[in-house]
């Protein structure tokens, strides 16, 4: 067992590795059935941090040839959304006419994801589909659309499996509650 599990301030584990897994397939069958007939390759956009991991199970439970980019935007301090987004690292990939892809592991309050689906637009993408791996719906503030989800999580502070709070608890092999009371114990 991954001693990360048993830190004092994970509260309850909400996924295991297996629901994990099963909830990416669900996704990667999804959007092979989606792509199957398109006579150019889709370009997946992983949102970073968060999201490399999830992208990269996603993509490897894929069977079909996709494109691959990234983009990294800042919208936290600590467990606070700002509700300001920047860029701190863009896409090198044009995407004039492309069928882009953003994966990303959580949608909370929807600012971010559409921000994004905004700003490829501006790019030029033809056609934009929203991944994520958790949908925090109770939590969303700015409509947005989300074509595949792989898990409904509770409006909490969310960590493992790429999300984190502060750089940690990412590497956490499953998704579970940080417990916001026991923020001191985090070093």
């Amino acid at each position: 067992m991954n001693a990360l599990i048993s830190h004092p301030a994970i509260k309850k584990v909400l996924a295991t590795e297996t629901d994990i897994s099963a909830a990416v397939q669900h996704i990667a069958d999804s959007l092979d059935k989606k792509f199957s007939d398109s006579s150019r390759r889709p370009i997946f956009i992983s949102v970073l941090k968060g999201a490399a991991i999830f992208t990269t199970d996603l993509l490897r439970k894929m069977s079909l040839d996709v494109d691959l980019d990234f983009i990294d935007v800042k919208s936290y301090n600590k467990s606070q959304s700002t509700g300001n987004i920047r860029v701190t690292h863009d896409v090198s990939t044009d995407l004039t006419d492309r069928q882009v892809v953003i994966v990303d592991e959580i949608v909370d309050s929807g600012r971010t994801m559409k921000w994004l689906v905004d700003y490829f637009k501006l790019k030029g993408a033809s056609q934009i589909t929203t991944v994520v791996l958790t949908d925090k719906k109770e939590a969303r503030q700015v409509p947005v659309r989300i074509d595949y989800a792989g898990l409904e999580v509770p409006n909490e502070f969310i960590v493992g499996y790429g999300m984190d709070y502060n750089s940690r608890f990412r590497n956490l092999p499953v998704i579970a509650i940080l417990d916001t009371n026991k923020l001191d114990d985090i070093k």
